[in-house]
């Protein structure tokens, strides 16, 4: 998955290479090209999960397909 400055003057870039710049070269934020939707089950159940489980499930989404790819 490539990411994308929110300023749209710098090309896209890998997720490695978005966690070690921090900042676009143009100072935007970096943000994934494609957001995959959760299960709608996420949802219905968020009250009963804690805060770290919240952020498991979401990261989850966003790096097991690349850490699969690299690794």
């Amino acid at each position: 998955m490539k990411y994308y400055s929110t300023n749209k003057q710098s090309q896209s870039v890998s997720l490695q290479e978005a966690v070690v710049k921090g900042l676009a070269s143009d100072r935007g934020l970096f943000m994934p090209e494609a957001i995959k939707a959760l299960p709608s089950s996420f949802y219905d159940h968020i009250e009963d999960l804690s805060f770290q489980e919240i952020a498991y499930r979401v990261a989850d989404a966003f790096l097991v397909k690349t850490f699969r790819q690299t690794h």
